[in-house]
């Protein structure tokens, strides 16, 4: 680990014991490192040093400031082969749609539905209802646009039903809408889940999640997420596993042939991201809350779905960019390092 990691371990070490004026010497120290060189660290030291007060930002995906954290996203989709986890998991969807004329997709954190209106396009279903859920009420715009614009094959008809909530905040009416739907069901969540955060009183919101979902007889779930720890772990412990997973994605960044203002875009994406790890002192401030691609599986195991084995897409890969086709899921990585995974699963029989 570098020098300046020592100091921003010892700063989140100070912020865990609650001693503000240690957090503020070492990252005051940590800030004299990258004073001539600014990247990676200085996220976290912005992060940490929200610690010291001030208000913390909202929803990443509702803030205004800058480019929006979803219009980034699709950039980095351009240029990181990780982000292509969507169209992925779409590959193995199509075959639930196949001799099908209707399906129905509830897509989890939908975006701007682009997962979706790939699926869309290479099913060749006759009708297909999206149930698009999201916290941001422009994203469900972009998205209905997406799903009933030119893109849309002449031969199908969408109806798109937009709901402005978070995954765990969907009331009966959706989850009756959901089970009304025609049939076979499709769950997409793509980068989505590990968003959601624990009710007062709930062990594990996400459990709780797909156990419904598997109530309602989905034929499969694609489900992609980094794969990495920043849940409920503690400070120290998110901040190691936050340098190491957000160190090689900038590594992963640098060596794309994006411009280095589109490289500069997209690690402000990922560095909004650490500020939220590291810098939230509160669950219900925090919004960044991945988890180990074990940790969904077995999660997923225990709800009552199995994973079904995902061929290697096709195509070569970037230099350093390797996708690996295991029994459970795809594990898409830079230098060797998982920095991502996508799951499919169906409901065990």
């Amino acid at each position: 680990m570098s020098d300046v990691y020592a100091l921003l371990e010892k700063a989140a070490a100070a912020a865990e014991s609650g001693e503000p004026e240690a957090l503020a010497a070492h990252l005051e120290q940590a800030g004299e490192f990258s004073k001539d060189s600014p990247g990676l660290s200085d996220y976290f030291l912005s992060g940490l040093a929200t610690r010291l007060g001030g208000d913390r930002p909202a929803n990443l995906y509702l803030r205004t400031d800058g480019m929006p954290q979803i219009d980034l996203f699709y950039l980095m989709h351009r240029h990181l082969p990780f982000l292509r986890a969507g169209k992925f998991a779409n590959d193995a969807l199509l075959e639930y749609c196949a001799d099908r004329q209707e399906a129905t997709v509830l897509a989890l954190g939908i975006g701007q539905g682009r997962q979706e209106l790939d699926l869309v396009a290479r099913a060749g279903l006759e009708r297909v209802t999206v149930i698009g859920v999201d916290v941001a009420a422009q994203s469900l715009d972009a998205a209905g646009r997406a799903l009933t614009g030119p893109e849309v094959p002449a031969g199908t008809r969408v109806d798109f039903r937009p709901v402005l909530a978070a995954s765990e905040d969907m009331d009966e009416s959706v989850w009756a809408m959901v089970e009304h739907a025609p049939r076979p069901l499709l769950v997409t969540a793509s980068f989505a889940l590990h968003h959601m955060l624990n009710h007062s009183g709930e062990q594990d919101a996400r459990a709780a999640l797909l156990r419904r979902l598997r109530a309602l007889e989905p034929a499969a779930l694609a489900l992609c997420e980094p794969d990495s720890d920043h849940h409920l772990v503690p400070l120290r412990v998110r901040l190691a596993n936050a340098w190491h997973h957000y160190g090689t994605v900038f590594a992963a960044i640098d060596a794309t042939s994006a411009t280095d203002g589109e490289k500069h875009e997209m690690k402000r994406f990922f560095g909004r991201e650490i500020e939220d790890v590291v810098g939230a002192a509160g669950e219900t401030t925090r919004y960044e809350r991945h988890e180990p691609t074990r940790t969904w599986l077995d999660r997923l195991t225990a709800c009552g779905f199995t994973p079904v084995p995902l061929p290697r897409p096709a195509g070569e890969q970037p230099s350093g960019f390797t996708t690996t086709a295991h029994p459970t899921h795809l594990e898409l990585a830079y230098q060797h390092t998982s920095v991502a995974a996508v799951i499919v699963a169906e409901p065990t029989r």
